[in-house]
């Protein structure tokens, strides 16, 4: 007699619960009440998140908590649901600025001459309050009025901000500021405070940082007589002050997040280049060239390169290619994350896909696995030697999983269901990796009277997996072998488009879509997205020319600032011009980082969209 999955023993059960993913979990709970009992089990839902979600916020909030396994499964479900359909829970305008950084769900932002800092994950009542009037003075030893509008704000991470300042003498160079800005400062010890780095770069020239609390790695980017250039790149330990100075080998000029990307991976520096330098062999092929640089054992340093495609595939419009390094979250090691749009086949339409390229961990790249057998595709990485002058590549061509590469159209897709906007209407682009969704901001314009007015809208794309089964009842076996003959795992994994969603639709209420876009034309546009939200910058009615109202769209439930009504019920709508507002003061204090109402309070300008 037939069994259905709810009727079998638990131990049964969890086997087949267990083996399942985050996403399958909740369907399964979903099929029936007995199931749905049955799943909401903390002890399935704990195999699932140090299976599948350990390195992602909520699994590791549930594992250091050792509870609410369940409900982190269901959290992230939440969010990549929300991503995927293009219908996110809230939108608010958070401040307004001259510039903004937002990393690990932290809005750092400059208005006037202060930096606010805001836990936006944490929707924090207060901010952390930096007043730069207390700190230039000190470095260049005089006050100077317009000292706030020579300040960038360069990148934030584990509670240390870094500020690049340009001269005010037009001279050379730059000076780079590492500020720690958490609540408590570590104590003092030497020259150990608040100010963490201070460094001279050169004057208006490209530079990268990368940084945890215990590590700094920043770049300058200079072009040499010969139109090439080279980066110059300088690792510091913000503990002992200690330095690594280094050029980077096999990296020619390019620009960040198109042709060369950096990241940091624990304490190590990786680089990722597209670039042929003229000791490499790409007359077929193209390649990833890679290198990883451990501050450890006096800057050790790996070189190799990926396979990354063949040239007969088809030309590449290198104005949509995006390249970045990200850590995956279910596997926890750093990939490169690729969006390229191609001519495949050298076919009239070009259309962007997807690459994903899993790295060497540290331990992998320089050989401390403790005898261990590394991964096959370890063994792939072709190890660069600088002596000799060519390098070839005579193996065939790999051939991808689809696990590792996502079409933003499938065949079924057709010209009228593609939604597809011109690259100046694609105000942002992005992937989300875990929801496997293009992530785009677009100017979509929309009669107004006798003119139009400028809308911005979400448009995203995602896909799922397909049934494992085929129309037998049979499973799917692998497609490909290796070259032993051995079926590759994965391959036999078969994909489906969800479609294109658009956000917010045609019909909604005229507040949201001039929250979204304040004004009637659009100005420049800064996006930054994370695994739950996405932060834009935007021009508005009753702003200096040089500030822009900050909006967040998110995708969190759980990010829901108090005190802005449902879109759904409101009764009264809040209309009419946000700003001018008035900046709230901080509070009187002898620190450097003093706290203060958020500017979100004094805004009041969000919805719950549902």
């Amino acid at each position: 007699m037939a069994r259905s999955l709810d009727t079998l023993p638990f131990d049964v059960f969890y086997q087949i619960a267990t083996s399942l993913d985050d996403r399958d979990l909740i369907h399964l709970s979903r099929a029936n009440h007995a199931l749905r009992t049955l799943t909401n089990s903390d002890l399935i839902a704990r195999k699932t998140v140090e299976r599948v979600l350990r390195y992602s916020e909520e699994g590791h909030a549930a594992l250091r908590a050792q509870a609410g396994y369940r409900k982190a499964v269901g959290h992230r479900f939440d969010i990549n649901e929300a991503i995927a359909t293009a219908d996110p829970y809230s939108v608010c305008v958070l401040a307004f600025g001259a510039d903004f950084l937002y990393e690990q769900g932290f809005l750092c932002y400059r208005v006037g001459h202060e930096i606010r800092l805001l836990n936006v994950h944490g929707v924090d009542e207060y901010e952390r309050v930096l007043n730069l009037y207390d700190v230039l003075p000190h470095l260049e030893g005089s006050s100077h009025l317009d000292a706030a509008e020579r300040v960038t704000l360069v990148h934030y991470h584990d509670g240390v901000l870094v500020l690049r300042v340009a001269s005010s003498h037009d001279g050379f160079t730059d000076t780079l500021l590492v500020l720690d800005m958490q609540p408590h400062p570590r104590p003092t010890t030497g020259r150990r405070g608040r100010l963490l780095l201070q460094a001279a770069v050169p004057a208006t020239v490209p530079i990268f940082v990368r940084n945890n609390r215990s590590y700094i790695w920043y770049g300058t980017f200079t072009a040499l007589d010969d139109s090439n250039g080279v980066w110059a790149v300088s690792g510091v330990d913000l503990l002992t002050l200690q330095t690594i100075n280094f050029s980077l080998d096999g990296v020619v000029e390019g620009d960040v997040g198109q042709t060369v990307a950096f990241e940091m991976y624990e304490a190590c520096l990786y680089v990722v280049s597209t670039q042929a330098t003229s000791g490499d062999d790409e007359r077929y092929s193209s390649f990833y060239h890679c290198a990883c640089y451990a501050p450890r054992n006096k800057g050790q340093k790996w070189n190799g390169r990926l396979w990354r495609r063949e040239h007969r595939e088809g030309p590449i419009n290198e104005m949509w290619t995006d390249l970045s390094i990200r850590m995956d979250e279910t596997t926890g090691r750093p990939v490169i994350l690729e969006c390229r749009r191609e001519w495949r086949q050298g076919k009239s339409e070009n259309h962007r896909t997807n690459y994903i390229e899993p790295l060497p961990t540290p331990e992998e790249a320089f050989g401390e696995r403790n005898g261990e057998t590394p991964p096959r595709w370890v063994n792939e990485v072709k190890d660069l030697n600088p002596g000799d002058n060519r390098q070839t590549y005579n193996e065939r061509p790999e051939k991808r999983l689809r696990r590792y590469y996502h079409p933003e159209y499938e065949d079924t897709h057709d010209q009228n269901t593609r939604q597809e906007f011109i690259a100046v209407r694609t105000k942002h682009r992005s992937y989300h990796l875990s929801a496997a969704t293009f992530v785009d901001l677009v100017n979509d314009p929309q009669a107004d009277g006798l003119r139009s007015r400028d809308r911005l809208r979400l448009r995203t794309v995602s896909r799922k997996r397909k049934c494992p089964l085929d129309e037998e009842g049979m499973l799917l076996k692998p497609t490909q072998a290796d070259a032993d003959g051995r079926p590759v795992e994965g391959s036999e994994e078969q994909f489906v488009s969800r479609g294109v969603r658009l956000w917010p639709p045609k019909d909604s209420p005229s507040e949201l879509t001039q929250l979204l876009c304040p004004d009637t034309r659009l100005g420049a546009i800064r996006a930054v997205s994370d695994e739950r939200s996405l932060i834009y910058s935007v021009s508005s009615p009753g702003l200096s020319h040089n500030d822009r109202a900050l909006i967040l769209i998110s995708f969190d439930p759980k990010i829901r600032f108090p005190d802005f009504p449902s879109l759904r019920t409101m009764k009264a709508a809040t209309t009419g011009q946000m700003f001018p507002v008035e900046v709230p003061r901080p509070e009187s204090s002898n620190f450097l980082i003093r706290k203060s109402e958020p500017l979100y309070k004094a805004i009041r300008r969000g919805y719950w969209v549902r």
